[in-house]
């Protein structure tokens, strides 16, 4: 059966126009800016400095909205133009919210681009677990987050300590040690970073720590606590060691003896402790009350709140360092005393 010659001449038409239309979109697409240009007044045309700009796009954005943004800082010099080229390209719809370090006077379609790849501008901060609010204080002022001074302000403030439901004097426990990735606009946000931390905090302890502590009885603030303790005093793989040493000894209501809580909020954590430390009176000197203390002394960290609630199943009492990195826990005195002559009174036996 033959083809009639009109109908392979119409659809070498159609291929024909379809192959035209692919070129010019094409060519319009790469020419537009420069076609605009020549159509704009000319001192829009004269040579402009170009420098960075950090421009932010807010989540539900509409597209016109983004352009008009680009266009007020001077990204590009025609919104209209920016638009046409992603009507063109069918990605009016993929440009993602967030911060970007851009520049003044650019081309709209690499800008387009940046938007879509979603590549936002974030600052990281990173908190190590067994810092306390003193040292974090220190750490946000650093990093240009907030002065000290507005960080302890905002941790014992009561009404931001009601807003974040946490039954204490102060965030001190309940600011997750992790590393937070900042958008610029959040960085100079101290109410909104604080939140950040204390919804980290709170995402960990409901799934691994909430349904244990509820069981018991126990409080936040009392597992917070003493999930502090442990994470000043325990090396890798004593955590659970430790739980069950401070809980045995609340057991026995002996005093907890922990030597970090003799120096909170007196010295910076890590300072040398002498007798005068451990005979001073103040609520958190373990050494001069029993119980807990009255908040904790640290932020700990995942491994440090599920040991508080989930000891190891021994009878020890008394731990000392072993001058390599671990402890020598005893279940009585007789063999703690042995153990502190033979790790703390005599370090030239540990000498090969």
């Amino acid at each position: 059966m033959k083809v009639p010659v009109i109908s392979i001449l119409k659809t070498t038409s159609v291929v024909v126009m379809i192959l035209f239309l692919a070129i010019g979109g094409h060519y319009l697409y790469k020419s537009l800016p420069d076609i605009v240009n020549h159509l704009l007044p000319r001192h829009s045309q004269a040579k402009e400095t170009v420098h960075e700009i950090i421009v932010t796009i807010p989540k539900g954005s509409s597209f016109n909205e983004v352009g008009s943004i680009l266009q007020n800082n001077e990204v590009i010099s025609s919104k209209l133009v920016f638009k046409i080229i992603a009507f063109i390209r069918g990605e009016q719809r993929h440009v993602k919210a967030g911060d970007y370090m851009l520049k003044t006077h650019s081309d709209p379609g690499e800008v387009l681009d940046l938007l879509i790849s979603g590549k936002t501008l974030v600052y990281a901060i990173t908190i190590p677990e067994g810092y306390n609010i003193f040292q974090i204080a220190d750490l946000f002022e650093q990093k240009g987050i907030s002065s000290r001074k507005d960080f302890l302000k905002l941790s014992t403030d009561s009404e931001f300590l009601n807003e974040s439901d946490i039954h204490a004097s102060s965030l001190e426990g309940f600011l997750f040690p992790d590393t937070y990735f900042l958008r610029p606009s959040e960085k100079s946000n101290l109410k909104l970073v604080l939140q950040k931390m204390v919804s980290r905090f709170r995402s960990v302890y409901d799934k691994y720590v909430r349904g244990t502590a509820d069981q018991y009885g126990w409080t936040p603030l009392q597992v917070v606590t003493l999930a502090s303790l442990i994470e000043k005093e325990a090396k890798p793989n004593e955590h659970a060691l430790v739980s069950a040493v401070f809980h045995n000894r609340l057991r026995h209501n002996m005093k907890l003896q922990c030597d970090p809580t003799v120096i909170y909020g007196i010295k910076p954590m890590g300072a040398k402790i002498t007798r005068a430390d451990l005979d001073r009176k103040h609520p958190y000197n373990t050494y001069q009350t029993t119980g807990l203390p009255p908040g904790p002394i640290a932020n700990p960290g995942k491994e440090s709140l599920i040991a508080a609630v989930h000891p190891a199943d021994v009878d020890y009492l008394y731990f000392v360092a072993k001058n390599d990195g671990s402890h020598q826990f005893s279940s009585n005195l007789a063999d703690h005393n042995k153990s502190v002559n033979l790790y703390q009174r005599q370090p030239s036996s540990l000498t090969p």
